[in-house]
């Protein structure tokens, strides 16, 4: 399986994990959110890796 190939499963699983919770924004096809506590502004924070 070729690096693009896994970046569209991992994409793919992240937004099914996440669907319909109005903490997480999808900012970008690699760029998120996820607004922690009840009154909590959203949060940046990158996780993951680069991949050439």
């Amino acid at each position: 399986m070729s690096a693009n190939e896994d970046q569209e499963m991992e994409l793919e699983a992240l937004r099914s994990i996440y669907e319909g919770d109005e903490s997480f924004r999808e900012l970008s096809s690699v760029s998120f959110q996820y607004r922690i506590g009840e009154n909590a502004e959203y949060s940046s924070q990158v996780t993951g890796s680069s991949r050439s």
